[in-house]
């Protein structure tokens, strides 16, 4: 049987433990393939968030550079109304695999802007001919203005 000092210990060491677990936050973009039914992960090397609000709407470009030189790219339109929401979406592989289609967001993160630059984030399915073929989780990232 354990004597209370222990208890108290061991309850802080838990306590402490679920703490730090709960205050992570993942800063790297995830992003799976469906492959043969089950999801695989892809490699990211590199990703950048691009855009710009105008009023209620904020026009978003999502570039994901993959490990083979693959590169990903979301287009995404989202509107305030009072909450974000995703009115449209659209993505692009280009590489030796092409394929494109929409952007369902799963979860959508929307930050600011009222001052400065907003931030986006979220999860998202990204479909070709109305089936799953990749999910994304980009961390919650300020929206660059793009340098064209």
């Amino acid at each position: 049987m354990l004597k209370p000092c222990n208890i108290v210990i061991s309850t802080f060491w838990v306590f402490i433990f679920l703490l730090s677990g709960g205050c992570t936050n993942n800063d790297e973009p995830l992003l799976d393939e469906l492959v043969n039914g089950i999801y695989k992960s892809r490699t990211v090397t590199n990703y950048q968030v691009n855009g710009m609000r105008d009023g209620a709407t904020t026009q978003v470009s999502i570039e994901f550079v993959l490990e083979n030189g693959e590169r990903v790219q979301l287009e995404l339109e989202v509107v305030y109304n009072p909450t974000p929401i995703l009115r449209s979406g659209y993505w692009r592989l280009y590489g030796k695999q092409s394929g494109s289609g929409n952007v369902q967001a799963k979860s959508l993160k929307f930050l600011g802007g009222q001052g400065e630059a907003p931030s986006l984030g979220g999860r998202f399915e990204l479909e070709e001919d109305s089936r799953s073929r990749f999910r994304v989780v980009v961390p919650l990232r300020p929206v660059n203005k793009p340098n064209w």
